[in-house]
């Protein structure tokens, strides 16, 4: 999967690279779709919209697929748009051979997806199976997943994930295990930047003992930005200059693929919160 991590010299200057003449979202669109079925012939490809794929298998169904991210992917790194399609070709060439195997429980996981995120794909796919998802804030949702080598397979109500009452401790107990190292680095202006990997960073808000164990030290309350999956940065609600650094980022970093949300977001009571500090 995508590995993407903020390092230091981000944080001092967020400068995107040239995007001379990109392809146009139909354009994107179609090259995928002819990629995709030349990957799986025995595939039905259609195009429903500019970035939204439907794929019909003979044995697994239709599925919906939505291109916004990996478009995004491709426009911060055009010379690389083979390389781009492919990779999300193979993702959903697993995605489409693996959606009638028995779900491992061991790796079912807890990803945090924005409220916008889990309507639209809802309204998408009206007919298929909801997705597995719980409300966490006013602009965040989990949504249960199984992590796979080359995908992520989010569950749906016709998976069989054992208790449901109990899906949350399982996928939060699975993410301990799969992603056994987080990195906390210090940053200018006092922020602290996170490190899992590059697909769970923000699913780290749900780790209640990160924030109760005292080892986040800021001024004040701990304001934290997610403004992508593979993003988690820091600092405390009385400091001013990292609070200002960390809006930036946040709002820059949130027009990115994989985008979460641009708030910024307070621990108060076992939850993050949307934060209105200035």
């Amino acid at each position: 999967m995508r590995k993407f991590v903020i390092t230091l010299s981000m944080l001092m200057m967020l400068t995107g690279p040239a995007r001379a003449e990109p392809l146009s979202r139909r354009v994107f669109t179609d090259a995928v779709a002819a990629a995709a079925t030349a990957a799986m012939p025995s595939a039905r490809v259609t195009v429903t919209g500019d970035l939204q794929l439907e794929i019909r298998g003979n044995d697994s169904g239709t599925h919906a697929f939505d291109l916004t991210s990996t478009y995004q992917r491709y426009l911060g790194d055009p010379a690389h748009l083979h390389q781009v399609i492919h990779q999300y070709i193979k993702a959903c060439a697993e995605i489409m051979r693996l959606d009638d195997a028995k779900i491992d429980r061991t790796h079912i996981v807890a990803v945090m997806k924005s409220q916008q995120w889990l309507d639209g794909t809802r309204q998408r796919s009206r007919e298929a199976p909801q997705l597995l998802a719980d409300p966490y804030n006013s602009e965040l949702v989990v949504v249960y997943a199984e992590d796979r080598p080359n995908s992520m397979r989010f569950l749906t109500t016709r998976d069989d994930v054992g208790d449901r009452a109990k899906l949350r401790d399982l996928a939060l107990d699975n993410l301990q295990r799969l992603v056994p190292k987080v990195t906390i680095r210090g940053g200018p202006d006092g922020l602290w930047l996170f490190e899992a990997g590059g697909d769970y960073e923000a699913s780290l808000l749900l780790a209640d003992r990160l924030w109760t164990g005292g080892q986040i030290k800021v001024d004040g309350e701990v304001v934290a930005a997610v403004p992508a999956k593979d993003a988690l940065i820091v600092t405390g609600s009385h400091n001013h200059a990292g609070l200002a650094r960390l809006r930036a980022l946040a709002a820059e970093l949130a027009r990115g693929p994989y985008s979460l949300t641009s708030d910024l977001l307070v621990y108060r009571d076992g939850r993050f919160v949307r934060f209105d500090g200035k």
